[in-house]
């Protein structure tokens, strides 16, 4: 699993556009210990973290975090110290602090922090009570809603004065949430009444100062939970304590029915974690008790559009009772916290939102013009290819649970590149074609992982290579097209049957084609779009073709449908989650991108790529992992010009991009560890994606990386 990079971890990414290198060193050492302290992200973008507990020490101390030098500085101390304590930051810029506790005595002080002179002042007047483990509720005409004990009170910023609410009083309860809705309103859940965790859930109106108990409880008793509102209004409620047991049960609060519905469970039960709502919707959980009194590192992000939860990385300690902060950048600043029995010294900087490419220990054999196959038993099959001149038997597997390359123990029955493998329904792999020292290959052969051995099956009726293989619904393969010796194409196309290991012809491709795509549609027809259409021997080299034809398998046959709105050959076509077909790059610097629609048989122009490209892979995000990047295409390397030079690319590209198909646009992603073209990019069953082998600057590459989401 992916360690976040602590703060100023190296990074040779390009984060969505922004280049950023830093230096490599572990996280921020803390000045003191602490925990149960507070994290308020002021106007200026730093972050004042005041007070909470050393071991047995209540904290004056305060800090101020700059994410520009991603340092600590000491400001301005507390008047009195404190943990268990609020901080509000007031429409006016400064700092509320109320409350809290000393040697497990409520306060009923309360101070302002001023940044301009970085100094902590004692409010002349106190709460009407005194007050720990609270909430503090910044009301929409700024003044701050303090709950729990017998009565609240309301702060006026202006007047700098506290007094208790006039209308009818809140439950008795502590460590509860509180959150403003859209409304004006304040939503209260939760905590502890009379002891015990608590479904209660009520709502206080700053009009009429009253606090009513609704109807409808949460569906689960809670106490230290988190409530985070989401971008439809309603809000999402997660883990908590009832009793001793962390929860992994959420639940979402409907505003306008005032009603709780239950939601997707937690990936790991917490409680006392933190949870914050980014800006792209999502919810990212941190930290947290979870159960059996352990304490977690791992993060997770909740989507609400898939209403998924998945994994996203791992901090570099175990916390709870910690503070997490969205600051610039869209980065968050996790301070503190306890693990174990000891309070965290250390700081950390996480990005929810960029991946990393990891470089892995290198493959047995340097590979190009290889196939990947995902197997059955989570193992990547990585098949033949070339090593500069030498075209391979060797095949190795990739184990994604130790990250290692193994070679299998047999090898191919020829050496072979720019040939298919295609992962049958009995999980056996049809390995096809391909280029040889001796021409272009008619034998096949099929991989059967439970031995690691390849074995002879039927022979195609047509050497060939550089065609595609495409596995249909009703379990046999159609072999189409691709180049056979002497340089020309060939429109033939075969059905592969794997009850009786034999190919025989099928209908022929309107026009030969090699270099092209083939593309499973949902109703069992086959896309082949694109192509080089030009043999050698007639000289002037390759020609990409705009042509696109469908084989429709129940009749044999190919029909062609409407032009592309660019020629391309080398490039990629992905199927979308919708049934649309994108089709990006090609030879010839095409950056214009189309999309093929079933319905009419007709491609549109969608958003150009940012860089030209060719030879590059174009993934689609399956995996839940990926939240809410699921059912965008991640397009890997590639070359920017065709040559003669290592099969074609004169230069390697290191940089990714992503395509959203809600907005038809490309963005920047990252940068591989290693420029690739002709390499594999595999979505393993955990949601990283295994990018091996291919051709450098200039040499043929034995590296691979993953991207972990």
């Amino acid at each position: 699993m992916k360690k976040y990079r602590p703060v100023l971890c190296l990074s040779l990414l390009t984060f969505f556009g922004s280049s950023a290198v830093q230096p490599c060193t572990a996280t921020i050492i803390l000045d003191d210990l602490r925990t149960n302290h507070t994290a308020t992200l002021l106007k200026s973008g730093k972050v004042l973290v005041t007070g909470g507990l050393n071991e047995d020490i209540t904290l004056k101390s305060s800090l101020l975090y700059d994410p520009r030098g991603g340092t600590f500085s000491a400001t301005g101390s507390l008047v009195q110290a404190r943990a268990n304590h609020t901080a509000t930051l007031l429409t006016n810029g400064k700092v509320l602090v109320t409350g809290g506790d000393v040697n497990k005595t409520a306060l009923q002080t309360a101070e302002v922090f001023d940044s301009r002179s970085a100094r902590f002042s004692l409010l002349p007047q106190t709460m009407t009570i005194a007050r720990s483990q609270h909430t503090a509720t910044l009301l929409q005409d700024g003044r701050v809603l303090l709950v729990n004990g017998v009565q609240a009170d309301l702060f006026d910023p202006v007047q700098q004065t506290f007094a208790a609410t006039t209308g009818t009083q809140p439950i008795n309860r502590k460590s509860h949430a509180a959150i403003l809705l859209s409304d004006g309103t304040v939503l209260i859940t939760g905590g502890y009444v009379d002891g015990i965790s608590s479904r209660k859930a009520e709502l206080f109106d700053p009009v009429t100062q009253n606090f009513t108990e609704l109807s409808a409880s949460m569906l689960t008793a809670r106490a230290n939970h988190t409530m985070t509102a989401l971008p439809d209004g309603t809000v999402l409620i997660a883990g908590g304590f009832s009793g001793t047991s962390p929860h992994d049960e959420t639940e979402i609060y409907d505003p306008v029915q005032k009603t709780f519905t239950s939601s997707p469970k937690m990936l790991f039960h917490r409680a006392s974690h933190q949870a914050l709502a980014l800006a792209d919707g999502r919810v990212f959980v941190t930290g947290g008790t979870t159960l059996e009194s352990g304490f977690l590192d791992t993060n997770e992000i909740y989507d609400p559009v898939l209403k998924r939860w998945s994994e996203d990385g791992q901090m570099a300690e175990n916390r709870t009772f910690h503070t997490a902060t969205l600051i610039g950048g869209g980065n968050v600043l996790v301070v503190g916290g306890v693990t174990g029995n000891r309070t965290v010294l250390t700081a950390e900087v996480l990005d929810p939102v960029t991946h990393n490419f990891t470089s892995l220990g290198n493959m047995q054999t340097g590979r190009n013009q290889h196939t990947d196959t995902l197997l059955s038993n989570g193992k990547v099959l990585l098949a033949a290819g070339s090593l500069d001149t030498v075209t391979l038997r060797t095949a190795e597997l990739f184990d994604p649970a130790t990250n290692t390359f193994t070679l299998t123990p047999g090898l191919l029955s020829v050496p072979r590149k720019s040939h298919t493998a295609t992962l049958l329904q009995d999980q056996r792999v049809l390995i096809t074609g391909g280029k040889s020292a001796t021409g272009d290959l008619a034998s096949a052969e099929l991989f059967n992982s439970a031995i690691g051995q390849f074995s002879n099956t039927g022979s195609l009726n047509k050497g060939r290579a550089l065609h595609t293989a495409t596995l249909l619904p009703g379990g046999k393969v159609v072999v189409i097209g691709g180049v056979v010796t002497g340089g020309d194409e060939t429109p033939t196309a075969e059905l592969y049957d794997p009850a009786t290991s034999l190919f025989t012809y099928t209908g022929s491709l309107k026009l030969k084609r090699k270099r092209f795509t083939a593309t499973l549609l949902p109703d069992g027809t086959v896309l082949a779009a694109g192509g080089a259409i030009l043999a050698n021997g007639e000289g002037g080299g390759d020609r990409g073709t705009k042509t696109a034809e469908l084989y429709t398998p129940a009749t044999g046959t190919f029909a062609s449908v409407q032009n592309m709105n660019a020629a391309r050959q080398e490039h990629q076509a992905t199927l979308l989650t919708d049934g649309t077909v994108l089709v990006t790059g090609g030879t010839y610097g095409q950056v214009v991108s189309d999309l093929y629609h079933s319905s009419t048989q007709s491609f549109s122009s969608v958003g150009s790529l940012i860089q030209q490209r060719s030879r590059q892979v174009a993934l689609l995000l399956t995996n839940p992992a990926w939240g809410s990047l699921v059912g965008h295409v991640l397009v890997v390397g590639g070359d920017v010009k065709g040559g003669t030079i290592f099969g074609g690319a004169q230069v390697a590209l290191d940089s990714v991009e992503i395509y959203d198909p809600s907005t038809t646009q490309f963005t920047s992603f990252g940068t591989l560890t290693v420029a690739r073209q002709n390499h594999t990019a595999t979505e393993l069953p955990d949601g990283r994606i295994l990018i091996a082998g291919g051709v450098g600057r200039p040499f043929v590459s034995d590296t691979a990386e993953l991207v972990t989401p």
